[in-house]
Order: C-alpha cells, then structure tokens, then sequence
C-alpha cells in the first residue's frame, strides 16, 4: 500500500513539474494550454443596459467568452462584465 502510495505522489509531482515547466521561447509558452485557470478567448461589443451610473453615464455591458481548463481540457462559456 505505502509503494503504491509512493508511486501515485511520484507520478502527480512530475506532472506539476513538466506543466511549470518554462521554454526558451514565449511564442510556443503563448501558444500551450494551460493546466488550470480560466482565460478570455473573445468578446463582443459593448452593450447599454439602460440604466444610469450616478454620474450620468450609462451602464455598458460586454459578452466575453471564458475558457477554463482542467488538465488542459478547455471548457467555454459566456459571461458578461461591465465595459470600462
């Protein structure tokens, strides 16, 4: 049980270290996927909600695509954030 233990903990630390990995080249570290974390893949324009800031500004909204990734499987969805 202890070697089947220790060669589970082997096996998942070499995989963080081959993912932290860093090359010489930032095109190719541009061009991988990620492990973990989200990233924005696209957006579209800037929408007004209608409503008013307390400023008198209008509230603008913009769809952007997100991709999160779990073991470099990337999952897209849409989420909305407000246009600066």
């Amino acid at each position: 049980m202890k070697k089947k233990l220790l060669i589970g903990a082997l096996g998942l630390a070499s995989v963080f270290t081959m993912s932290s990995f860093d090359g010489d080249s930032s095109s190719e570290m541009d061009s991988r996927r990620p492990m973990f974390g989200s990233q924005e893949t696209g957006w579209g324009p800037c929408k007004p909600t209608g409503e008013i800031q307390a400023d008198g500004t209008p509230v603008l909204m913009q769809e952007v695509q997100v991709t999160t990734y779990v073991f470099w499987i990337g999952f897209p969805h849409i989420e909305t954030k407000v246009c600066n």
